[in-house]
């Protein structure tokens, strides 16, 4: 599975890190994966950490992707989310997304310094980057 993630009710944030190549079905697991866990609240922040993936999504992809996110708008609350982007395609890939997400109810905001991005969701310092929380062994 090229994702894994932690939900830390504490910091009411949900740290999701991607592996390798990402595709369409991958990205709607980890919708769902969400959604079925007993842990996710309405109205967690996210850290979507894309650094260490290759996305291969068509436009008709894309476009299915963020109707089923609109559509589960209400299950995942008004909430900030922090896209953590390296490459140039994934920083255009999130940008397309975003802006297909009508109902949209997140602020969202793309960073290349994870530490900008816990700045932004008003993490402590202390919190240590998705890379050591999540990794990939």
């Amino acid at each position: 599975m090229p994702h894994r993630y932690l939900i830390d009710q504490d910091l009411n944030c949900i740290f999701v890190r991607y592996f390798g190549v990402l595709k369409a079905d991958e990205l709607e697991q980890v919708r769902l994966n969400l959604e079925a866990d007993p842990l996710l609240r309405p109205g967690m922040n996210r850290i979507w950490d894309q650094r260490d993936c290759d996305i291969q999504v068509t436009p008709e992809e894309l476009s299915t992707l963020a109707e089923s996110w609109n559509r589960a708008a209400h299950i995942h609350g008004k909430r900030k989310l922090a896209y953590l982007i390296e490459k140039d395609l994934s920083w255009g890939f999130n940008r397309i997304f975003e802006a297909h997400r009508v109902n949209q109810e997140g602020d969202y905001n793309l960073f290349r310094d994870y530490d900008e991005a816990k700045r932004w969701l008003g993490l402590p310092d202390s919190v240590p980057d998705p890379r050591e929380l999540l990794p990939d062994t």
